[in-house]
């Protein structure tokens, strides 16, 4: 049963800065209470209190305070965030209850293996820092893994109502394809190697104009533009024969960008000096623009309606469970 939704009201901010975060976003007045907690929801047997919620919002009052642009807005978007944590604990409670009533479990092996992979990644192993950090959220080492437990199931039983991509028709795909050209237009692009000559300490300009002649009439000759950037090229590229992948019409320097997408595909430019630097460029591939092939983009959409499925899939399971289960939210 769902008797409403709690208000959450925006009642005071401390004003110096060590004080940043909420204070009496609740309203405390005609409320349940459990000890010092005010009772915020209850989801089955479960009760969520303000203490809990106020744990989750209190981190991101500075952020929600920096991009509020006043303080109505600040007390609205504090007030939708409350209310969307609030949510997403009575769905969490929910999520795990359908589980267990299916009869599933979460090996126990399988749950110290995440605890330990967890403990190694974000405290490096050091097992006495991780309980300072339980210790200052007001938690034990057993509520701590409980919850990870929970989070675990919660993963679990979300990815059970993805659609896999297999299941995406091509007639589905065509039609997102179609409805949305306009996503799939792509520049001109080209894709390129690079030698780069710096003068300097090494080399001075006029010996880099020399090596660049002679790397051009080696080039002419059929030599390997890729080992000749290895060899010769002053840049990070050079290890990977002077790959410089994909770039779209534009996104190069001008003078550059005007001589590669004038050339045909293994065609070289002459050495180019910019500064202090020569480059000698090959054209490996070229793109012309235009909306992209249904099969460039396949994937892609494939994707994207995984995506847009799985949430209205998802959301339409979750609500469900709401409705076959006892919630109430406090006024």
């Amino acid at each position: 049963m769902k008797t409403g939704f709690f208000t959450a009201a925006f009642a005071m901010l401390a004003l110096a800065a060590s004080q940043t975060f909420a204070q009496g976003l609740l309203r405390p007045d005609n409320k349940r209470v459990l000890g010092t907690n005010n009772i915020i929801a209850v989801v089955e047997d479960r009760v969520i209190t303000r203490a809990e919620v106020m744990k989750e919002v209190e981190p991101f009052i500075p952020q929600i305070r920096a991009a509020a642009r006043s303080e109505f807005e600040f007390t609205s978007r504090v007030n939708a965030y409350v209310r969307e944590i609030v949510q997403n604990m009575v769905d969490r409670e929910l999520i795990v209850k359908e589980f267990k009533s299916k009869g599933m479990t979460i090996p126990q092996s399988y749950l110290d293996t995440h605890f330990d992979d967890y403990l190694n990644r974000e405290f490096n192993g050091d097992r006495a820092e991780f309980v300072k950090f339980v210790q200052a959220q007001g938690k034990t080492i057993k509520q701590f893994r409980a919850e990870q437990e929970k989070d675990i199931i919660v993963g679990y039983m979300q990815g059970q109502k993805r659609q896999t991509v297999s299941e995406i028709s091509p007639a589905k795909i065509k039609e997102y394809y179609d409805a949305n050209k306009s996503k799939w237009y792509s520049p001109a692009s080209v894709k390129i190697r690079l030698i780069t000559l710096k003068t300097g300490m090494y080399a001075s300009i006029d010996e880099n104009r020399k090596l660049a002649a002679e790397i051009v009439e080696r080039l002419k000759k059929g030599e390997d533009f890729a080992e000749l950037a290895k060899r010769f090229s002053k840049d990070d590229s050079s290890t990977k024969g002077g790959d410089w992948g994909w770039y779209k019409k534009g996104e190069l320097n001008p003078v550059l960008d005007r001589e590669v997408f004038a050339l045909k595909v293994g065609e070289i430019t002459k050495p180019t000096e910019i500064g202090d630097m020569i480059f000698i460029l090959k054209v490996e591939d070229k793109k012309n623009e235009g909306v992209q092939s249904i099969d460039d983009v396949r994937e892609q959409i494939e994707w994207t309606i995984v995506e847009q499925n799985g949430k209205a899939m998802y959301q339409k399971w979750l609500e469900g469970l709401r409705r076959n289960a006892y919630v109430k939210y406090y006024e």
